[in-house]
């Protein structure tokens, strides 16, 4: 029996005879009698039904022998707030400011939770409980329905030879209860959070958590763009990346009007208007073009765009409600990025970031003007920022980017 719904049982488990010595006959019977556990599994967890429902449904599983012991049992009364119940109305309570990429995850975190606590009242989640959820977490792999789409969760515990999730997996799948329970502590349903403090520390420090390309790499990467004249965007937005540090989608999802001539330096608009999406308030930003993105022919291309009348700079990238219009894009990076630069897993498109970061950083550039070229807040001093301090003007900061030279030959856009 699991665990949650031990105390419906009159024992822990349940023995049964299939009365046959045929393999193939004992398979049969067994897939049925795995379906009608399971149902009654699952009407049990609904928390909706009353003492006599209850009792009725399990003497549907127990051998005859022990369905007297159920009509001892006393009425279990229905649960109040069943996780299920609360983890819907939480949902529907923080949609409005998720976006639709945290609604995603957040949905696979509560249904890992159901799965692993069972629909119990919510009121009866100890810190002993979350605990052990966390002990579990721990065990398990990441993207265990994809990789293990036929085989249970206890089954998954049970084994040795798998690889187990991150500490970060571990940590938002904990900061998911924690917040559901901070809900119901809010609006009164429990009375204290007991997923508080429970976070995993993390052994790695966030800047190892992606690694930088090197001059190897991107070497690999300049030999191998490909140049065909009906997907610019293979060639020009790793380029780019890698003289701005701009994020995927904000590369991604230009528009035409985005490119803009400011005060005499070509630059990127990087903003929230129209279908567009910014990480954070930091993100907005004018970021001038790097020179050497100029040189190989990139004004030019966005002047054939512009002419041709599309309103967005990558006409073949198309928007999706939680990627935005990086998903495509993405996964061919992905490919292209493993088949042709690298095996190393912590090195992704968002190693350009590191690259540009930490180029500048040792070419002793201060931390403000970085943290402005790559829309990062200006650390403790954000507020001072905010309140008094204009943002840089372009040419300052394309002084900045001219320190982007990677000594790495890239042949120009030839496009046609």
């Amino acid at each position: 029996m699991p665990v949650d719904l031990q105390p419906h049982f009159p024992t822990h488990f349940i023995t049964k005879s299939l009365k046959t010595t045929d393999l193939s006959v004992a398979k049969t019977i067994s897939v049925n009698l795995e379906h009608s556990v399971q149902r009654v599994f699952t009407l049990l967890r609904t928390g909706m039904l009353d003492g006599e429902m209850i009792t009725k449904l399990i003497s549907e599983i127990l051998p005859t022998t022990r369905r007297q012991l159920v009509k001892t049992l006393p009425d279990i009364p229905a649960k109040k707030h069943p996780l299920s119940k609360m983890i819907k109305q939480y949902i529907e309570f923080k949609e409005p400011e998720w976006t639709p990429k945290t609604k995603l995850e957040m949905g696979g975190v509560f249904r890992f939770l159901l799965e692993l606590l069972g629909d119990v009242d919510v009121t009866d989640i100890t810190r002993q409980a979350v605990l052990d959820l966390r002990a579990n977490l721990m065990r398990l792999p990441p993207n265990l329905h994809k990789r293990y789409p036929d085989q249970t969760i206890q089954q998954l515990l049970d084994r040795s030879d798998i690889h187990h999730m991150s500490t970060k997996s571990v940590n938002k799948h904990v900061g998911g209860i924690g917040g559901l329970l901070r809900y119901c502590l809010d609006i009164g349903v429990v009375t204290v959070n007991c997923a508080t403090g429970l976070k995993l520390s993390e052994k790695g420090r966030v800047d190892e958590e992606r690694s930088s390309y090197d001059v190897d790499d991107l070497k690999s990467i300049v030999a191998n763009l490909p140049r065909k004249p009906t997907l610019p965007e293979r060639y020009w937005i790793p380029l780019i990346g890698c003289y701005s540090g701009m994020r995927l989608n904000e590369i991604c999802q230009l528009y035409v009007e985005d490119v803009q001539l400011v005060e005499g330096v070509w630059c990127f608009s990087i903003n929230g208007a129209k279908d567009k999406r910014l990480k954070n308030q930091a993100s907005e930003r004018v970021l001038p073009i790097h020179s050497k993105l100029i040189g190989l022919g990139f004004i030019e291309h966005w002047e054939k765009v512009k002419k041709a009348g599309a309103p967005r700079l990558w006409p073949n990238l198309t928007w999706t409600e939680v990627h935005g219009y990086s998903n495509s894009f993405g996964n061919w990076y992905q490919r292209f990025n493993r088949e042709h630069v690298t095996k190393d897993p912590k090195k992704v498109f968002h190693s350009f970031r590191h690259l540009v970061t930490d180029t500048l950083k040792q070419a002793g550039v201060q931390d403000s003007l970085i943290a402005e070229l790559v829309g990062h807040s200006h650390g403790n001093h954000a507020m001072t920022m905010s309140r008094y301090g204009k943002r840089y003007q372009p040419k300052v900061l394309l002084e900045s980017l001219k320190l982007l030279d990677y000594g790495v030959e890239i042949r120009p856009w030839q496009s046609s």
